[in-house]
């Protein structure tokens, strides 16, 4: 973990350098580094010139990719040589597809991905919201109630309910629950009372996890179960959370989706607007 803050301050300026701020924590990057399946040996690579990171790589399940090159040091090969292994290492793993997600104000970025053959595959906002006006009341179907996350009775039926929602989406690889733990309520910046569930008896057919990302309250995931869409539950879920972490004080809200989810036409009911654009490009292996 040691290079974790490196990595951090290494994203940070390459974020800021694209959109003008900067959304990772230095939270993100550890609980990434402690899934399970990580090993840096195997899944990072790290450029330093003399004791300063300059290029970072890491490759997910032989198919996601994070690869940045410190704004100051571009134009020099260090990014071409960086994809090069990004997509040596996912063909050596098996991978199928390889891309990465970069802002829509990275016309470099775009142009290196399309020089090789990269296709868009799909597109992801950041969404926010502002709490400081009057918050409507959640509404739920009669029989379901939202309470917070109980750790000792919970962690397993929340996950099963966010992994077979996100296992929707094509060709996604499934995450285990060691792994989704590590980067859920094994975060750092965890708090159980900004994790709720939505019951419908006994059966927890809904979810919402929200962090405290410096006074902003960042859905970190929200999941509902198929059996159970479209009577409100997601809605509902949101408008709970923005109470809560009102009540904490925060000020804003915001979170991440994309095209594949299907979900930005709720977010946008519930107040929330669109602050920033990325494309995800993906080479076929």
């Amino acid at each position: 973990m040691s290079d974790a803050g490196f990595v951090t301050d290494l994203c940070a300026a390459c974020e800021l350098a694209a959109d003008g701020e900067v959304g990772i924590t230095a939270e993100d990057t550890i609980s990434e580094w402690s899934r399970p399946s990580f090993d840096p040996t195997r899944d990072l690579r790290l450029v330093f010139e003399s004791e300063r990171l300059i290029g970072y790589a890491e490759v997910h399940a032989a198919r996601k990719v994070w690869a940045y090159v410190h704004p100051a040091y571009r134009g020099r090969g260090i990014g071409t040589a960086l994809v090069d292994w990004t997509e040596r290492y996912a063909r050596a793993e098996g991978g199928r597809l390889v891309g990465q997600s970069i802002s829509e104000n990275e016309e470099d970025a775009r142009q290196l991905f399309l020089s090789r053959g990269y296709e868009p595959m799909w597109t992801s906002w950041i969404l926010e919201t502002r709490l400081d006006e009057v918050l409507p009341t959640p509404v739920l179907p009669e029989g379901m109630a939202i309470r917070t996350f109980d750790a000792g009775r919970d962690a397993r039926a929340v996950y099963r309910v966010v992994e077979d929602a996100f296992n929707e989406w094509p060709d996604r690889d499934p995450t285990s629950f060691e792994d989704w733990a590590a980067l859920t309520i094994l975060r750092p910046d965890f708090e159980p009372n900004l994790l709720f569930v939505v019951e419908d008896g006994n059966d927890i057919v809904g979810t919402a996890q929200c962090v405290d990302d410096r006074g902003t309250a960042w859905v970190h995931q929200l999941a509902v179960k198929a059996s159970h869409r479209g009577r409100g539950l997601g809605r509902a879920l949101l408008q709970h959370s923005f109470q809560q972490a009102k009540k904490r004080g925060l000020t804003l809200a915001g979170l991440s989706t994309d095209s594949r989810t299907g979900a930005l036409g709720l977010y946008e009911r519930v107040g929330m607007h669109i602050k920033r654009t990325y494309r995800h490009y993906a080479l076929t292996l």
